[in-house]
C-alpha cells in the first residue's frame, strides 16, 4: 500500500509538469498568431511577379476583335490576387497550426518533443507548477535547461522551437506550390478560369469559353502563373525569415510570447 500510494506520489508529481493537451494547444495557437504575419509576408513576394506573368500571356488576333484586350487583363489580374488573398486565409488557417503542434509535441517527427518527466536530477525549478492566479517566471524559463513537458522548458528553447516552425513553414508552402496538385496552384487556375469567363460573359463572348482559342489563352496565363510560382518557392521560400526584411515579423516578438507561453501551468 505504501508502495503504491509513492507511485501515486511520483505520478502526479512528474505529470503536473507537463504541458498537458489544452496547454499544449494553447501554445501552438499563439505561436501560430505570430507567424500569421510571416506567412502573409512571403505569399506577397509573390505577387508582383505573378501579377506580372499575367501579362506575358498574347491575346489571341481572333478573340481581340471580339474582346477588348484591357478588361481581360485586368479580370487575370483580379483572379491572380483573390487567388493569393484566398491561399494566404488557408495557409493560415488550421493548418499552420496542426502543423506548429506537430513539430513541437508530436513524437512521430523528427524533432524531440516538449514532453515527458521535468523532476531529472538534479532538480532545475523548486516548485511543480505556479500557484492558481500565477505564473511561471522568466527566471524559470532560463533555469528549465532540458527539453521536457512543461513551459519553462518551451520557454528556454524558444529558438530552437522558432528554427522548427520555419522549417515546417517552408515545406507547407513548397507543399502548396507543387505544380501538378499544390493547393496554389489549383486556386489560381479556378480564379483564372471564373474571371476571365465573367468577363468574356459581360462582352457578349460567353459561349467562346470552350473555344480552343480561349483554352489556350487560359492555358497560357496559367502556364506563366506556374513558372512564377516555381520561381517564388525555388529562391524566395527557402530564404524564410532570413532577408533583413523578415526581421521583425521573425523576431521581433520573443518577449511577447514568452509571458504567454509561461501563463500555462
Amino acid at each position: 500500500m505504501l508502495k503504491y500510494s509513492l507511485a501515486l506520489i511520483a505520478f502526479f508529481a512528474t505529470t503536473s509538469l507537463a504541458c498537458e493537451p489544452l496547454c499544449r494547444h494553447g501554445v501552438a495557437q499563439a505561436f501560430a498568431e505570430y507567424y500569421k504575419p510571416v506567412v502573409t509576408m512571403a505569399v506577397d513576394e509573390l505577387r508582383e511577379p505573378l501579377i506580372a506573368s499575367m501579362h506575358r500571356a498574347t491575346m489571341p488576333e481572333e478573340l481581340d476583335h471580339t474582346l477588348p484586350p484591357g478588361p481581360l487583363q485586368a479580370g487575370a489580374e483580379k483572379a491572380a490576387n483573390l487567388a493569393l488573398d484566398n491561399f494566404i486565409s488557408q495557409a493560415t488557417a488550421r493548418s499552420l497550426e496542426n502543423g506548429i503542434y506537430s513539430v513541437m509535441f508530436s513524437e512521430n517527427t523528427e524533432y524531440q518533443p516538449f514532453k515527458g518527466d521535468c523532476n531529472a536530477p538534479p532538480r532545475r525549478l523548486t516548485r511543480n507548477m505556479p500557484r492558481k492566479g500565477e505564473s511561471w517566471t522568466l527566471e524559470e524559463c532560463e533555469k528549465m535547461d532540458y527539453i521536457c513537458g512543461n513551459p519553462p522548458s518551451i520557454c528556454h528553447f524558444l529558438d530552437q522551437i522558432k528554427a522548427r516552425i520555419v522549417k515546417e513553414i517552408k515545406r507547407q508552402l513548397s507543399e502548396h506550390a507543387k505544380s501538378d496538385n499544390g493547393l496554389l496552384i489549383r486556386g489560381i487556375a479556378k480564379n483564372l478560369r471564373e474571371h476571365v469567363g465573367a468577363v468574356m460573359a459581360e462582352f457578349g463572348a460567353g459561349s467562346a469559353m470552350d473555344d480552343p482559342l480561349t483554352v489556350n489563352l487560359l492555358g497560357a496565363y496559367v502556364s506563366n502563373a506556374v513558372r512564377a510560382v516555381d520561381i517564388w518557392a525555388d529562391q524566395d521560400i527557402p530564404q524564410l525569415c532570413n532577408k533583413p526584411t523578415f526581421n521583425d515579423v521573425c523576431n521581433g516578438w520573443d518577449d511577447k510570447i514568452k509571458p504567454e507561453i509561461l501563463k500555462w501551468p
